[in-house]
């Protein structure tokens, strides 16, 4: 692809390969089928509530977009790794940390390039104990929303070993993980929001959606049992 600038960034026009990235990343890990999607959304959340002189430092588009991406890395992740049902061992984790690394390679040659360094960093930690050992403000702040809005989707979805945490014990852990995973202003401003708006981020992939219908009819049943 020819080197392109800034302007030639149009999100509908490249909505097409977003879309194929996307449903690559999913179609190879099913347990993160729309857990892009969620991100996304979060992300969004996130730099609607930031203070006007974090927003002019953002394009909304591009982070959206980034968060979208965030994990593409993960289709040069074998599959024995990737879709694994029990804990990692030490080597298999080392091959799993690198898919920021593949992802960066991955939109290199693409117009998506100038995000690279967001989703290489969005594992990175406020007390340099990430990835790559960056910290406080040597992470982009691009990286620092996408691991918020990441670390919000992870326990707030449904996975096949666990069920999503309360809407109450997320707020607790992004509390618990803030100035050491995460950034404090960030995670603040973040979590500042309404919490029924909150509450309401769900992640939208059919695990979450069954496994939200399938509570539901237990406590309708649950109801109905102690009415009778």
């Amino acid at each position: 692809m020819n080197k392109q600038c800034d302007k030639c960034f149009k999100l509908v026009n490249d909505s097409k390969l977003i879309q194929y990235f996307i449903d690559v990343i999913e179609a190879k890990d099913p347990y993160t089928q729309g857990h892009s999607h969620h991100v996304k959304v979060i992300t969004e959340a996130i730099y609607n509530c930031l203070p006007e002189h974090y927003q002019k430092k953002i394009d909304k588009a591009k982070i959206s977009t980034a968060a979208l991406l965030h994990d593409i890395g993960k289709i040069k992740i074998p599959d024995n790794i990737l879709n694994k049902d029990s804990a990692l061992m030490e080597n298999e984790w080392q091959v799993m940390k690198q898919h920021p690394k593949y992802g960066k390679e991955i939109i290199l040659n693409t117009v998506f390039r100038e995000m690279g360094d967001w989703i290489l960093y969005h594992h990175e930690t406020i007390d340099g104990q990430g990835y790559y050992g960056l910290k406080g403000e040597e992470i982009p702040i691009e990286s620092r929303i996408i691991s918020i809005a990441d670390t919000f989707s992870a326990l707030r979805t449904y996975r096949i070993y666990r069920p999503a945490k309360s809407i109450e014990k997320t707020i607790e852990i992004m509390q618990e993980a803030k100035g050491k995973q995460l950034d404090s202003e960030l995670v603040d401003c973040f979590l500042s929001l309404d919490i029924n708006f909150l509450e309401n981020l769900e992640c939208n992939c059919g695990i979450c959606r069954q496994r939200r219908e399938a509570l539901s009819g237990k406590i309708i049943l649950e109801k109905v049992s102690l009415i009778s």
